[in-house]
């Protein structure tokens, strides 16, 4: 704080050719800046009432602490949705859950929100989603959706300073089940005689390599390297933002041979000349044409996984073809079926027992007979 001038007043009281004025320092956005409030052409004793009446407080920092403007959870909101847009690959998911949010936190002031009213939205939620779904019971995973947006959120405010705390600290999970479906040889191949000419290629391509459903249809003749016999992935064209490669055997390089190209236009999958899309219907269509029930196409990245795995591939490169980043992630994608199990006890079965002709054979044993 300022020191008594040359005028000899009281701390906090200053002097010029414009009167007396308060002079302080205050914090702003973690800045020490200086601040003075003036009294005017007054008498000193006026000043040094006005001073007194504001001591205690200004050394309390009760009088000199700037009050922050409470920002309201849609400016929160909309402030994450800029950084969404330029920062994150799911900007459009981010931006429906936001929407949700909002209709429901509406312009009340973020700090004010509770574990409590969290629940309350949850509550609302599984409701709403309920009636769409036509009585299905809204996933816990879906739930976990909106509650890891909006902890974002609030995060992101704690990072700009606009709040100073996390007012729904303490808000948990819900237990999320991984999927088990994957198909078998023989529903592959039902599924593929169901499938439209252009949909079946895009089916075989991740059923074989696991790439994603947006992986699949942004991709472009020149990330196909016939010659390299890889399918070259820019860090841009990746959910994780960094750059894939993706082997090409003979049965994908015959694949995209036998695609026919559209004329201007680079996209590897066209329909009508033009880029597809989506396959969501159609692929829905197929599966129902197929008979094959409760599957997804996100499906075919866990059947190529797995695929993987029981052809003996390492997990390191099942992980660099998928472009999985943590094993934790990628132990989800990895199903361990009924065959597995039974594989493995055969396979200590056959130990078992070439243990046993061992010992039959072994030279102890004859002579003990």
């Amino acid at each position: 704080m300022s020191r008594p001038n040359v005028h000899g007043l009281p701390r906090f009281l200053r002097k010029d050719t414009g009167g007396y004025f308060l002079d302080y320092f205050v914090q702003e956005g973690g800045l020490r800046k200086r601040k003075r409030v003036r009294l005017g052409l007054i008498p000193l004793a006026q000043a040094k009432r006005v001073l007194a009446q504001h001591t205690q407080d200004l050394v309390e920092q009760r009088f000199i602490a700037v009050e922050k403007p409470k920002v309201t959870f849609l400016e929160a909101a909309d402030s994450f949705l800029a950084y969404s847009a330029v920062r994150k690959k799911s900007h459009k998911n981010d931006a429906q859950i936001t929407a949700r949010l909002k209709a429901f936190f509406k312009d009340r002031a973020l700090e004010s929100l509770t574990p409590d009213l969290v629940e309350a939205y949850l509550v609302q939620r599984r409701k709403e989603g309920n009636k769409l779904l036509e009585g299905k019971a809204l996933k816990g995973a879906t739930l976990n959706r909106d509650v890891a947006c909006l902890k974002t959120i609030v995060r992101r405010a704690i990072l700009n300073r606009q709040i100073d705390r996390n007012p729904i600290e303490g808000v948990g999970r819900f237990k999320e089940y991984s999927r088990e479906r994957t198909l078998t040889a023989e529903e592959l191949q039902t599924l593929l005689g169901n499938c439209s000419p252009h949909l079946r290629s895009i089916v075989q391509l991740a059923y074989l390599t696991g790439m994603r459903r947006g992986e699949i249809l942004g991709l472009t003749w020149d990330q196909v390297d016939f010659k390299s016999r890889i399918i070259v992935l820019e860090a841009e064209n990746t959910k994780t933002q960094e750059k894939r490669e993706i082997p090409m055997g003979d049965t994908l390089k015959d694949l995209f041979q036998r695609i026919p190209r559209t004329l201007g236009n680079s996209y590897v999958f066209t329909f009508i000349g033009k880029r597809i899309g989506t396959v969501k219907t159609a692929f829905t269509r197929a599966c129902q044409r197929a008979n094959i029930s409760d599957f997804r196409f996100h499906d075919l990245r866990h059947c190529a996984i797995t695929n993987l795995r029981k052809a003996g591939v390492s997990d390191s490169v099942i992980m660099s073809i998928s472009g999985h980043k943590t094993y934790a992630v990628f132990r989800r994608y990895d199903r361990i079926d009924r065959n597995d199990r039974q594989e493995a006890i055969r396979k200590v079965e056959r130990l078992i027992d070439t243990d046993m002709t061992l010992v039959e054979n072994h030279p102890s044993q004859k002579v003990l007979r």
